[in-house]
């Protein structure tokens, strides 16, 4: 799609399969600013509209929240009431059916320090003080690839900020 597009510089060799001629340092380019400006990038609406087992992009979607404004505060709120009957600190499994991703996510914030954790061996322990300013931090708010429970989430605070 990039290459037909022309997001990234390349010469078309006329063959069949391994067309494309592209230098790695276009590609490196290409790969910086696609998550500088992920929008930019996203699918036009249709563009999986032949392929029956793909998914339509969700241009519909909120993509994320306005932090500026008070939806940092209602998303804290909105997380707060979605662990209140989970105990203070939470399982990996926990954390992933509160925010819907994946265990290896999940581990992967962990391990870079995104999300705070108390490092049990071998297994890691979040508090929820820790996850609620997690989900309310602007890396958070900044993912590119939202599950849909990201998404859904940001629908439900969105909409309840429109009905105060």
């Amino acid at each position: 799609m990039a290459a037909q597009s022309r997001l990234v510089p390349c010469k078309n060799n006329g063959k069949k399969t391994r067309c494309y001629k592209i230098a790695k340092k276009d590609v490196a380019e290409y790969l910086y600013r696609r998550e500088s400006d992920p929008m930019r990038y996203t699918p036009p609406s249709g563009w999986y509209y032949n392929y029956p087992k793909h998914k339509k992009p969700a241009a519909s979607l909120e993509r994320k929240l306005n932090y500026k404004g008070e939806e940092r505060l209602l998303a804290k709120e909105w997380y707060e009431q979605q662990l209140a009957n989970y105990p203070d600190v939470l399982t990996v499994a926990q954390v992933c059916e509160v925010t819907g991703y994946q265990r290896h996510t999940i581990l992967k914030w962990c391990s870079k320090g995104l999300l705070k954790t108390i490092l049990q061996t071998p297994k890691y322990m979040i508090p929820k003080v820790w996850l609620l300013e997690f989900v309310a931090s602007d890396f958070f708010n900044e993912i590119s690839r939202k599950c849909g429970k990201h998404y859904a989430a940001i629908k439900e605070i969105s909409s309840s900020r429109k009905a105060r």
